[in-house]
């Protein structure tokens, strides 16, 4: 950087000027937030994928297609929720009645296909659940510890300016607002970390929630068109 834009007062010469705490923080400060924003990108072009392929399926589900051709077109979703729940529980039926081929017939064979099939629908549902959520708890922890950790630093720059003023004896404004001034862009670079985290993390678990609803009630769907089928 150029030395007329590190002494003219400004933010970044705040920042190269400052002593080596000062810079470790507003360094893990900066790491926060790169962290952060990749984790954003990812989740947002996550949930983006997952709505799109989950629309597309679900109007493909609804429509009148044998189960076979809907059990192909789900593996053409990776992405998509719906189409993995669809196709654990498909398998699911299928391996049923493979294991019932050789026995004798079961008075509640389809209470207890029905149930097999709920259990295992509740298992995918738990796995998207996780799957979704994956990575979102990193958001929380930026968009909580990023104020306190530039607080920290601030307080530490506080403490080193009123040192400066205990050994050089002078009280001056113009002594100490350099020192302060430093120290206050910890707190700022905690804020610029914390904030875009925050309102992410926030928008993800609304949109989480939106996701897991509309899993739920395509389980519901699934087990009444298999319930008729059986």
């Amino acid at each position: 950087m150029a030395e007329g834009a590190i002494d003219n007062g400004s933010i970044w010469s705040l920042i190269f000027t400052g002593n080596w705490i000062a810079f470790g923080i507003l360094a893990i400060l900066m790491i926060m937030s790169a962290i952060s924003w990749a984790v954003i990108i990812i989740k947002w072009l996550q949930f983006r994928q997952m709505r799109a392929e989950n629309s597309h399926f679900y109007n493909y589900f609804r429509g009148d297609h044998p189960l076979s051709d809907i059990l192909v077109m789900a593996q053409k979703y990776e992405t998509s929720s719906l189409a993995r729940m669809f196709a654990a529980g498909y398998q699911e039926i299928s391996a049923f009645r493979k294991s019932m081929e050789n026995v004798k017939v079961v008075s509640d064979a389809r209470e207890r296909l029905l149930a097999s099939l709920s259990r295992r629908l509740e298992s995918v549902y738990n796995q998207q659940n996780e799957l979704m959520e994956r990575r979102l708890p990193l958001l929380a922890t930026v968009s909580s510890s990023s104020p306190y950790i530039g607080l920290f630093g601030t307080v530490l720059g506080i403490i080193d300016a009123f040192r400066s003023i205990a050994t050089m004896g002078v009280t001056s404004l113009a002594v100490v607002a350099p020192g302060i001034s430093e120290a206050l862009v910890a707190t700022a670079a905690g804020l610029m970390a914390a904030i875009p985290a925050l309102i992410a993390y926030n928008m993800y678990r609304n949109r989480l929630r939106e996701l897991n609803t509309e899993l739920k009630n395509f389980a519901l769907d699934m087990t009444n068109r298999m319930e008729r089928t059986l």
